[in-house]
């Protein structure tokens, strides 16, 4: 397959919603014949690589490009009680499987690397064989956003907690050109000195209004229901603790509070996205942030850090860098711009990346 010319690979950089880049630099590679033999991708990365190594890119690109929030939200929101993660993935996992079909990663027509993390352990887990799904699911679960994913007797999480660009791995395997595609190249700085200061002090004052969980359950129970069905539930439940001992299982079925907490709960799914489509989507200048914010601004630090890291000690031979610093990890609405942003970075690599073919190709 490669005889006569070099062997090449490609290391794809996590980076979510940035991840759309990813569709426009492999786009502008297939458009001008520029072969790939070994993708390696953590997190966004490695769903970009999948969609590549299937022939579903286009299918892939065709849904983000014009994507409203509601509709992105729908392909990977089911919420769950957040102990592990806020959704379960199985959407997500479905929204996978549609697109990739139900292939083995030996079975690809090159090699093709999942990048994980063991959250029990720390390591940087790569996959590269058994289920392509399984594979992606593991390395796109966001801490926090996604439960982490049990595989290969594994706990795992999002390839970019402990390798975002995985230059390291993909030099390993031992390609004669190396491209890498960093969605970090910076970290945003889009706020002006009044605006970070605005944020601080609204954030100092924020705090000193924290409730504690119980008080916040019971306040939202009251909006929704009434403050006399609460109370009414409130005092069932007292009677229920009072006689739990002659019939525990006969008590819990019986109890009012337990079932309308119950029904409240069922019926709160679109509650919970709405929530979430606020807090992602948030236009007005508001002088907090929220957890949402919080756990995405640090992730987007820890992964610049690593990035720089990476790139100082480990060179590819053509580096792309798109600028999709100031794209959110989950605003999948702007798949036009970082596909078109890919695309140009990608362009301006394609004479340099022939040059190389040309240089190292093999006889």
């Amino acid at each position: 397959m490669t005889e006569g010319r070099p062997i090449v690979g490609i290391a794809l950089d996590s980076g979510g919603a940035m991840g759309g880049a990813h569709v426009g630099v492999m786009d502008v590679l297939r458009e001008h014949d520029i072969p790939l033999d070994i993708i390696v991708g953590s997190s966004a990365g490695a769903a970009v690589g999948a969609f590549y190594a299937t022939g579903s890119l286009d299918a892939f690109k065709g849904l983000i490009s014009d994507l409203s929030f509601t509709e992105a939200l729908s392909f990977y929101a089911d919420p769950v009680f957040p102990i592990s993660g806020l959704f379960a993935g199985e959407r997500a996992r479905k929204f996978l499987r549609n697109l990739v079909g139900d292939v083995l990663i030996e079975d690809l027509p090159f090699r093709y690397v999942a990048v994980a993390t063991d959250l029990l352990s720390g390591e940087t887990v790569p996959i590269d064989k058994g289920p392509l799904v399984d594979a992606v699911m593991a390395s796109i679960s966001m801490p926090g956003i996604f439960k982490p994913v049990v595989h290969m007797g594994r706990l795992l999480t999002d390839g970019g907690v402990s390798d975002p660009l995985p230059l390291d791995i993909l030099k390993s395997l031992g390609p004669d050109i190396t491209i890498a595609c960093n969605l970090h190249s910076r970290m945003p700085d889009i706020l002006n000195p009044s605006r970070k200061k605005a944020i601080v002090n609204g954030q100092k004052r924020a705090s000193r209004h924290d409730q504690d969980l119980s008080s916040w359950v019971i306040e939202r129970l009251e909006k929704t229901l009434g403050a006399q069905k609460v109370f009414e539930g409130m005092a069932s439940f007292r009677n229920l603790l009072k006689r739990i001992e002659e019939s525990p299982a006969e008590m819990i079925r019986e109890n009012e509070l337990i079932s309308i907490f119950a029904e409240h709960l069922n019926q709160s799914r679109d509650k919970i996205g709405s929530f979430i489509a606020k807090s992602f989507s948030r236009k007005e200048e508001v002088d907090t942030m929220n957890i949402f914010e919080v756990m995405l601004s640090a992730t987007n630090i820890q992964q610049f850090q690593k990035n720089r890291l990476m790139l100082l000690y480990e060179q590819p031979d053509i580096l792309i860098e798109p600028e999709v610093t100031e794209v959110g990890s989950l605003e999948f609405t702007k798949g036009e711009s970082t596909i078109a942003a890919g695309r140009e970075k990608a362009l301006e690599a394609v004479s340099r990346i022939q040059e190389l073919l040309n240089q190292r190709g093999r006889t």
